[in-house]
């Protein structure tokens, strides 16, 4: 088992020491995101028989989009049906089959109606990290209070009983104010409900003793296959991924987690 927390002590290492019922939740802001930080670590706990809870906070509506011929949905009403169903098809190659978005019956507080939130969008700032765009929708995750995205969070882990969490750092990886958001609101979920939190460690990051380490291995495969269901987020290209605005990235062989301890 890759976390310890999924980890039963009195069965010897080695053999298959996993917890009944062992239950990760995975919080991500947008469509891609999953894929892109988690894609391995999905894989990989599937087929170690975990029963693996993905909750999307929004969908991606106001993401650009690659040149090519999706570029026309840009800015456009059917882009987030495309990635919802962009979305579906990179949980299929991962064998991810419970996937929910924050703010739907299956992941709203039971006090409050259902809502959708709403991608906040981002604009690059001087520092090259991502600042909240001037524009966000009234809608939008990043405006939400804080408590109502944390208490939908926590209906859902009344519902899964997982036993780890595992969502972004305290940046959201580059700044995005959505995936702040849903830092935030796991560290008060985590608290709440006494369940650890790993964080995604960044590339620029380096491993610390202690970090969990997940090699792509014989998942590297599937998650190059989910990366590629993102289409209108980004391109394969052999090893590499190349993004919306021609940025290309390579496709660590590692995804790398920290348990977070707070600030």
């Amino acid at each position: 088992m890759v976390f310890p927390e999924l980890k039963r002590p009195d069965i010897d290492v080695g053999r298959d020491g996993g917890i009944p019922d062992a239950t990760i939740l995975l919080l991500h802001a947008h469509p891609d995101d999953e894929t892109l930080g988690t894609g391995g670590l999905m894989a990989r706990l599937v087929a170690e028989r975990v029963r693996v809870v993905l909750v999307t906070a929004t969908r991606g509506e106001r993401g650009e989009v690659v040149p090519g011929p999706l570029k026309h949905l840009e800015g456009t009403a059917e882009l987030a049906e495309v990635r919802v169903a962009e979305l579906d098809a990179a949980m299929g190659e991962l064998g991810v089959a419970d996937h929910r978005f924050l703010g739907a019956a299956d992941a709203r507080a039971s006090t409050r109606s259902p809502r959708r939130y709403s991608d906040s969008g981002m604009k690059w700032g001087a520092s090259g990290f991502a600042e909240a765009a001037p524009d966000a929708p009234s809608a939008a995750l990043s405006l939400a209070p804080l408590d109502e995205v944390v208490d939908d969070v926590l209906s859902v882990i009344a519902d899964v009983r997982p036993h780890v969490l595992v969502s972004y750092d305290e940046r959201g990886g580059y700044g995005h104010p959505d995936h702040v958001r849903m830092h935030d609101a796991a560290v008060a979920a985590a608290e709440r409900s006494g369940l650890p939190l790993y964080v995604i460690v960044s590339s620029a990051v380096e491993a610390q003793g202690g970090d969990v380490v997940v090699p792509l291995g014989e998942y590297r495969a599937a998650k190059f296959r989910a990366l590629a269901a993102h289409r209108t987020q980004l391109s394969v290209d052999g090893d590499d991924i190349v993004l919306s605005g021609g940025q290309r990235r390579p496709v660590r062989d590692v995804e790398v987690f920290r348990r977070w301890a707070g600030e």
